[in-house]
């Protein structure tokens, strides 16, 4: 009976964790359609790099438990029996005198309590507060790439959609002109290559209409693997508006600024200067003395021991007077350490600034390039409508009227990725400013359907 109830003891915890390890890894319930602020929900939830993130925040809250621990009496026990082949015992004027049994147990209990280190402690436990800021500051960029990565997965998706819908539409158009061309010849008014480069065009056109089918399945199962679900699922967007922040991006030097300030990458890189700061405190505390308080409790099961039961106390002091130069050494070291992570801090700076400008610069690109394909899209649709009524009355060619069909093909595709460039270009920016997060939050705390705050606006997924 009780190696069963052993073994269920040890069965039982081992088959939960074992539950919760599959419940955890394995394949999570894949929506059938997401919004952009639901896919980003999922995205932070689920993410393995987030999960790593967090636990890094907590591995560095542990490493202050154990900093802090100097600070508090460290107690120990300690137990043992010991034997000997033959009974201890002293010569006394020639006489063997027995003064130990053969057989003794010890048994003994100390308390250990550092009166004063000159700041080795506190050296320790301000460097795991810098590693803790450290991790925090990771884990909140890991978070703004989460959601931006989910993001530009959704764009692409939604893009992808859309431009599938434009090889339908060119398709559609090459089957009405297909159609067109054969009345035509039918009636004696074209010749029949006018009939065959219709059909080389639907063929074109549902070549890469399997293509466009091929991306927006590619796109939906990136969107999936973003949300921190397998590769092989896929994920549809849903239709409609999504949020994007709109008007006129503030300028170049208040946006350095506010990098500067909101940065996570930053604020990590600056803690990570503090612990190295502390660490050349630890390194030059170990030279000075440590001082500490001890006090025990002995029992000693030898009976010819009068006194079998002892306390002690001790007050002392302990300085290390040479280490082979170890000490110099851990000294020299976290200072070039602190050195390096203060020039990785400008770089890091230098960097920000950079890819902030560039951001600024993506915006103005993407907005110019929308604005001027729209045009061409109008100009597209009115040349092709002038050469589908010059067709049908006799004056253009057939060719006339295919390049006509690609022109607008042509303008719509420049049109829609320059219309989802705009939009990642504005998040993008959200991101280099150190704001995405701060912007998803009203969405991320709101239920679906409900309004948006009122900073947010409403960019139009077309």
């Amino acid at each position: 009976m009780i190696p069963a109830i052993l073994a269920v003891a040890l069965l039982v915890p081992a088959v939960a964790a074992g539950g919760m390890s599959a419940q955890r890894n394995g394949d999570l319930p894949v929506p059938s359609s997401v919004s952009l602020y639901e896919a980003v929900r999922y995205a932070l939830a689920h993410s393995r790099e987030g999960r790593v993130a967090e636990r890094d925040v907590r591995t560095a809250e542990e490493g202050r438990t154990q900093a802090t621990a100097g600070r508090l009496p460290r107690l120990d026990a300690d137990a043992g029996y010991r034997t000997y082949s033959e009974a201890p015992g002293v010569l006394i004027q020639g006489t063997e005198v027995q003064t130990m049994e053969s057989s003794v147990v010890n048994a003994r209990v100390t308390a250990r309590q550092t009166i004063f280190d000159f700041g080795k402690t506190g050296s320790r436990v301000s460097q795991a507060d810098a590693r803790i800021d450290t991790a925090t500051g990771k884990s909140e960029a890991a978070k703004e790439r989460i959601a931006f990565g989910v993001i530009a997965a959704f764009l692409d998706a939604r893009r992808a959609d859309q431009l599938r819908q434009v090889v339908e539409e060119s398709l559609a158009a090459a089957r009405e002109h297909r159609k067109v061309a054969g009345d035509l010849y039918d009636l004696g008014v074209v010749a029949r290559n006018d009939v065959l480069a219709a059909d080389v065009r639907v063929a074109r056109e549902e070549g890469l209409l399997v293509t466009a089918e091929n991306r927006v399945e590619l796109a939906r199962s990136r969107l999936a693997l973003r949300m921190g679900f397998s590769g092989e699922k896929a994920v549809v967007p849903e239709p409609g508006d999504f949020p994007v922040p709109e008007g006129e991006p503030p300028p170049l030097s208040e946006s350095v600024r506010v990098a500067m300030e909101k940065r996570p990458e930053l604020k990590a890189q600056e803690a990570a200067v503090r612990e190295g700061e502390a660490g050349v405190s630890v390194a030059r505390a170990e030279f000075a003395p440590t001082l500490y308080g001890e006090g025990g409790y002995l029992y000693d099961s030898n009976s010819y021991n009068p006194n079998p039961n002892t306390f002690t106390l001790l007050l002392g002091g302990r300085i290390n007077l040479f280490s082979g130069f170890s000490d110099e050494a851990a000294k020299r070291t976290a200072l070039l350490g602190v050195e390096n992570r203060k020039d990785e801090l400008a770089l890091l700076r230098d960097e920000i600034a950079l890819s902030v400008k560039r951001a600024h610069l993506a915006v103005a690109e993407a907005e110019k390039k929308k604005a001027i394909a729209e045009v061409a899209v109008g100009q597209a649709d009115e040349n092709l409508r002038i050469q589908n009524n010059r067709y049908r009355e006799g004056l253009a060619i057939s060719t006339e009227v295919l390049d006509a069909q690609a022109l607008v093909t042509e303008a719509k595709v420049v049109s829609y990725n320059a219309t989802f460039d705009l939009f990642e270009s504005r998040y993008n920016l959200l991101v280099e400013r150190g704001e995405l997060l701060e912007f998803l939050d009203p969405l991320l705390g709101a239920g679906k359907g409900q309004a948006m705050s009122s900073r947010e606006e409403t960019g139009k997924g077309r």
